[in-house]
């Protein structure tokens, strides 16, 4: 299982916070936890960067309760910013099963809708 994380909007180093946030979470230590800028490969997930986290020890509600901590934590810095956060979960080879949640707009309303989500 593959789960990658897209953020366009806040800082510029946004997704390395990010990255170095989640690395710091005991309950993630399992998952290989990767940072990729750049341009992607074709076929690849579609982001420019993202971080991305391979293995299965990864659940997508945790990344997601993770994911909200982290903003809420940063709702200073992002404040009067629009913010997109996509994240997409690969379960098998080519896409197969595919779980993909996006939330874009002002960075208050998407900390609302990632909380709804956890």
């Amino acid at each position: 299982m593959d789960i990658a994380v897209e953020v366009s909007g806040g800082q510029d180093d946004e997704l390395l916070q990010l990255r170095d946030a989640l690395r710091e979470r005991d309950d993630l230590a399992e998952a290989n936890i990767l940072y990729t800028p750049g341009r992607i490969e074709p076929g690849a997930l579609g982001a420019e960067a993202f971080v991305q986290f391979i293995g299965d020890g990864v659940v997508l509600p945790l990344l997601v309760h993770t994911l909200y901590d982290y903003l809420k934590n940063r709702r200073r810095t992002l404040s009067g910013r629009n913010l997109r956060i996509n994240l997409v979960r690969i379960d098998m080879p080519g896409g197969v099963r595919r779980v993909e949640l996006t939330a874009e707009g002002p960075a208050s309303e998407v900390v609302e809708v990632v909380e709804e989500l956890k």
